[in-house]
């Protein structure tokens, strides 16, 4: 039998307290009655008074904590290298210090709410709890009914919530992220721009170099496994962990060029960096294409997460955006990508429409950075944001040289990118044609694409790849391409290769963003404001075990900041454009606020 009550008609909401108190509670034929101690719910009075505890708490707590926080800035500008701030950096010093407040206040009154007799109120998800429906609806005696499947069903409803100045307890991973994404600045600061670490010169070696890579390579090869899940084994070529393993590689032996300076490998660098943009283009194109999702929300997801770190850190350490080009060559490209597919998507299943629209992006590149004159003249408007000044180079009084020199390099090969991707399905269906091919024919078949993509790649060597570093500067943007296809037809050219993929290095792949931008300052240490990492991070005697060290602390923060970037990104970025224009406001006046907090500050 079903549990009903009856009550006046409400025109209030319905709390928990409320659903069944027990002076209203009655037995009638046909009805169960209603268990329940009368301690189990305090006076209405009694009730509001535990309710105010856990807000006094939060608010001591939080007010502790922006305390401290002063005094560990007082400390920090003591030992700070430069001591002219500027009002952005000042006004976000204060929006961290709030974030943490905020954060250790609530979690201070969530925390004793239960503990102080405060039940709060029903959980988010079970505003209509399950196995249980609440209707209010105005209209006579009838007009509130509380039904139940059974009483295990009842039994099985979540406590009620803590909720502490409107932030429910479901609400705190938001908070938690943006305090930890806060200190995890402030030690960003603490690193490069104090001195309280020591900073030495680096130590160029390149038998130390190798060495280090055989290790790592070592280590890689013990971490073999699988592609699939749930012991299915995907042979397809180029799955996500086959290209989260190229990328992570790549980044391990970029970050090592800078920390022992090996400029002996400055042209493999460049091609890494353009097998970066391809992957702008290849990834991009092929889920705009399979999924025809031109939604807003997706793409400011992706906007999220190039730059939002980067952001930060722009701020927080006095730096031009340029300094971290990677941030901004990827959101360059991932917009060329989108247009490409976004114009006349309706005939994207069309192959001469598709080939047409990618012939038209190579036409609009070739026009911006190969006819004099047109990239400064579109690009000038930008110039506060993509303009750098680089204090290692003051004869380079453009302030758009380095956006044009850095993107420049590579402004073909996300093109490339988008023309793999379109081909991938019939470079799919090869593949499985050799494999279905008897044993003899198919080793033949083998061989021979083996052996045409060695001999491209030691024609490309032997031509371009061995060229000096500004030679080969003048080659690359038209030549990356033939390396990167020759690795392609390499790391597929077998079942076996497709089928496994090395998990240290897909790992170190999720996190390259955050592993580019972390290393001037944390793994390394930079000259200053907009400065390269030309000294390394001192913590110990031994080089060692002081990198050992280092790294440890470099790349689980890297981690760190991975995982908070997708937690407040699904908090900032809804998946409803009303939400984004609403948070968007949002977060502008909150900026502007910050800032004028900081002019104040400054003045």
């Amino acid at each position: 039998a079903p549990w009903r009550r009856r009550t006046r008609a409400a025109t209030t909401p319905t709390v928990w307290s409320e659903l069944s108190p027990p002076s209203r509670r009655r037995s009638r034929a046909g009805y169960r009655p209603v268990a329940a101690d009368a301690a189990s719910s305090p006076p209405r009075d009694a009730s509001k008074g535990m309710a105010l505890l856990p807000h006094l708490a939060c608010v001591a707590a939080a007010s502790g904590a922006l305390a401290a926080y002063r005094f560990l800035l007082i400390w920090m500008g003591s030992i700070s290298e430069y001591t002219d701030y500027t009002a952005a950096q000042l006004g976000v010093a204060v929006a961290y210090g709030l974030a943490i407040a905020a954060w250790f206040g609530v979690e201070v009154g969530v925390f004793l709410s239960p503990r102080l007799g405060y039940g709060g109120v029903p959980s988010s998800e079970d505003a209509g709890l399950k196995g249980i429906k609440v209707a209010s609806e105005s209209g006579g005696e009838d007009a509130s009914v509380l039904t139940t499947e059974d009483e295990s069903s009842r039994d099985s409803i979540s406590p009620p919530e803590p909720v502490i100045f409107g932030i429910r307890s479901s609400g705190l991973a938001a908070l938690r992220a943006a305090a930890e994404f806060s200190a995890i600045m402030g030690y960003v600061y603490l690193c490069d721009r104090t001195t309280l670490f020591a900073k030495g010169p680096k130590t160029v070696s390149p038998t130390m170099f190798w060495g280090l890579c055989a290790a790592v390579l070592t280590v890689g090869l013990c971490t073999l496994r699988l592609a699939g899940k749930k012991g299915e084994v995907v042979t397809a070529p180029l799955q996500r962990d086959q290209t989260e393993e190229w990328k992570g590689w790549m980044q391990l032996q970029f970050i090592f060029y800078h920390y022992f300076a090996e400029g002996e490998i400055y042209n493999a660098i460049r091609l890494y960096i353009a097998a970066y943009v391809w992957m702008t283009g290849f990834g991009n194109f092929s889920y705009y294409y399979i999924r025809k999702d031109f939604t807003l929300p997706r793409f400011m997801q992706m906007m999220w997460r190039l730059n939002f770190f980067v952001a930060f850190v722009c701020v927080t350490m006095n730096n031009e955006y340029m300094l971290y080009y990677i941030a901004a060559m990827h959101t360059f490209f991932t917009w060329g990508v989108f247009f490409t597919c976004w114009i006349g998507h309706q005939y994207n299943d069309n192959n001469a429409v598709c080939l047409l629209k990618i012939a038209a992006a190579t036409g609009v590149t070739v026009l911006l950075y190969d006819v004099p004159g047109v990239f400064h003249a579109v690009f000038k408007p930008t110039a506060g944001l993509l303009g750098f000044h680089d204090p290692l180079h003051p004869e380079f009084t453009d302030s758009l040289h380095e956006w044009f020199f850095r993107s420049g390099l590579d402004h073909f090969v996300w093109i490339f990118g988008m023309l793999c991707a379109y081909s991938f399905p019939w470079y799919d269906r090869q593949l499985q044609a050799i494999e279905d091919m008897p044993s003899g024919k198919r080793a033949l078949a083998k061989a021979a694409v083996i052996g045409s993509a060695l001999a491209v790649g030691g024609w490309y060597v032997h031509t371009y790849f061995l060229r000096p570093k500004r030679e080969y500067n003048k080659v690359h943007p038209y030549t990356s391409w033939i390396p990167i296809a020759v690795f392609l037809v390499l790391r597929n050219a077998t079942a076996g290769l497709r089928a496994r993929y090395m998990h240290l290095f897909t790992w170190c792949g999720k996190v390259t963003l955050e592993t580019y931008i972390l290393q001037f300052h944390i793994w390394m240490k930079s000259t200053g404001i907009n400065g390269s990492p030309k000294f390394l991070m001192v913590w110990l005697p031994s080089f060692w075990l002081n990198m050992a060290v280092v790294s440890a602390v470099y790349f689980v923060l890297s981690y760190r900041v991975f995982k908070i970037t997708v937690v407040l990104r699904d908090v900032a970025v809804p998946k409803d454009n009303r939400g984004i224009f609403v948070n968007s406001v949002i977060m502008a006046v909150a900026t502007a606020a910050f800032y004028a907090v900081g002019v104040a500050l400054k003045g």
